[in-house]
């Protein structure tokens, strides 16, 4: 009852002469819910006409206030897609800060492969016999490019999967 006459834009007293009663003290403990014994019986259907809300509206079970049942129909349906929306939304920011913290943390696994397979490249250079005489050293150079061939492709796949969902904040 109170959302209805704020609605309006009503004070108290206004609204409760126009549904009939000589002063605002009825409506007010109606409104406040502080005498539920004596609720009359009349007021829903005129409070309803004097508001312009529907019944369901005045008595809480809808919060669509159209007296239209159609146009009640179509705010709700309005408003349920409206919440889905935020909520897709909210799941695809969700999505792309994720993604962007595992870019991250590839970024940096980048950045330590590389300096990895320049100390091995350095090490190789530095020791005349890593080819010959260390067992595995071949292996262990083949292997850290090969892992740093295959971050550059996974930061390059995050990037591209992080620009496609990226949101319109």
């Amino acid at each position: 009852m109170k959302a209805a006459r704020e609605l309006n834009g009503w004070t108290q007293l206004k609204a409760a002469r126009l549904i009939g009663y000589v002063n605002s003290s009825k409506l007010n403990r109606i409104e406040l819910a502080s005498d539920t014994n004596s609720f009359p019986i009349w007021l829903p259907p005129k409070a309803a006409e004097v508001y312009q809300v529907s019944c369901d509206f005045l008595l809480g079970l809808t919060d669509a206030w159209e007296c239209n049942h159609t146009a009640a129909l179509q705010s709700q349906i309005a408003q349920a897609i409206q919440q889905s929306q935020l909520g897709q939304d909210n799941a695809i920011r969700q999505l792309y800060n994720l993604v962007s913290c595992i870019e991250s943390a590839v970024s940096i696994n980048l950045q330590k492969n590389t300096e990895f397979k320049d100390l091995v490249v350095r090490f190789r250079c530095i020791n005349p016999g890593f080819d010959t005489e260390l067992k595995l050293g071949a292996k262990l150079l083949r292997m850290a490019d090969e892992a740093s061939r295959e971050a550059v492709k996974v930061s390059r796949q995050l990037a591209e999967y992080r620009d496609s969902i990226k949101p319109q904040f």
